[in-house]
């Protein structure tokens, strides 16, 4: 072989440290050691895969394509290590998979814990960004997969979608005793006269019919303010200003199943166009890795079950239409 699996992971780390210095730290190796090994290489290559300065160093073309190689054989060097002598098992390695808000917290969180309590030496690492973000994070090797609303990545040809079976239906929750919930009914356009809150960006087949209830409201002489008027990195930090505020969002109803339960929040109802249609997403001819595949599993599982578990919160607080306000359950005393 013409190099060694060592090397590559010496050139990746150099590569995400983008200094000689801390990615030696990383590597528990001196700081010479990783310099002369990186020179040795770009020496049997032929070719210099960083350029220097004074302020690190960044990979050169032929390096970021050298980089992006690397990354698929150390996958599948360490699947071919993970793979269990017994009963089939994965034994170490990781899997890297990401998700927006709603789907970290609705299915790829449950189906990471199924996955580590029944493979315990295998690291699950799940990253919750915006579509843009986890696109990013494919194309760089960082993760193996991500799930996504997909209609926003048809047009990427280098991406392989297979869409998930269910649709997610959105409903819009407020916290208990809102205005809204006070008046005998009330439209979409009523809803959005008041503060919105997401926890990340809207993909643009719902944006674009909520901006259009958003100038509706407007061209009503209803309170106009920017859309969303709060935008959050995460559920955690949007659950929080709905129950101190007469804010608003649109969730898919999982993620607020809590909250429901105890009463917190309440739904103000959907529209036919507050739906979510979820696809796995992968880099088209990038081999899978065995703890991926695995993992992909879970995923399919834990997405099935968060739809079983949206029906029954829909038969039990949910509203069809915007308008149909929904009462808040009472705890009964014990």
């Amino acid at each position: 072989m013409a190099f060694e699996l060592q090397q590559l992971r010496q050139v990746i780390a150099l590569a995400e440290h983008g200094s000689f210095v801390r990615a030696a730290a990383t590597l528990h190796i001196s700081q010479p050691a990783l310099s002369r090994s990186i020179q040795n290489l770009e020496k049997h290559l032929g070719s210099e895969l960083f350029a220097r300065s004074s302020g690190g160093v960044v990979p050169t073309d032929f390096g970021r394509l050298y980089i992006e190689r690397a990354r698929d054989l150390l996958r599948m060097a360490d699947d071919l290590d993970r793979v269990a002598v017994a009963q089939g098992a994965l034994r170490t390695g990781r899997v890297a998979v990401g998700g927006g808000p709603f789907t970290a917290e609705s299915f790829l969180g449950p189906a990471a814990v199924r996955f580590t309590e029944k493979y315990p030496r295998v690291s699950a690492q799940l990253h919750s960004r915006d579509w843009d973000e986890l696109l990013r994070g494919l194309r760089s090797r960082e993760l193996d997969f991500f799930v996504a609303e997909s209609s926003t990545l048809h047009r990427e040809p280098d991406l392989e979608i297979v869409p998930l079976s269910s649709a997610h239906s959105v409903y819009f929750a407020a916290r208990s005793g809102h205005p809204l919930t006070m008046q005998d009914g009330f439209t979409a356009t009523d809803i959005f006269a008041w503060p919105f809150a997401t926890p990340g960006r809207l993909p643009p087949r719902l944006l674009d019919p909520a901006l259009a209830a958003h100038r509706d409201a407007a061209r009503h002489g209803l309170a106009p303010r920017p859309f969303p008027s709060i935008q959050c990195s995460g559920l955690g930090p949007v659950k929080r200003i709905l129950a101190t505020s007469d804010a608003i969002t649109g969730t898919i109803l999982t993620c607020i199943a809590t909250e429901l339960e105890s009463g917190q929040l309440v739904l103000l109802g959907t529209e036919p166009w507050l739906h979510l249609h979820y696809g796995i997403i992968s880099l088209k001819g990038r081999p899978w890795t065995q703890a991926a595949e695995t993992f992909r599993e879970f995923v399919l599982e834990a997405e099935q079950a968060a739809a079983e578990e949206e029906r029954r919160l829909v038969a039990r607080f949910g509203a069809h239409r915007a308008g149909q306000a929904t009462k808040p359950v009472r705890k009964p005393k014990k």
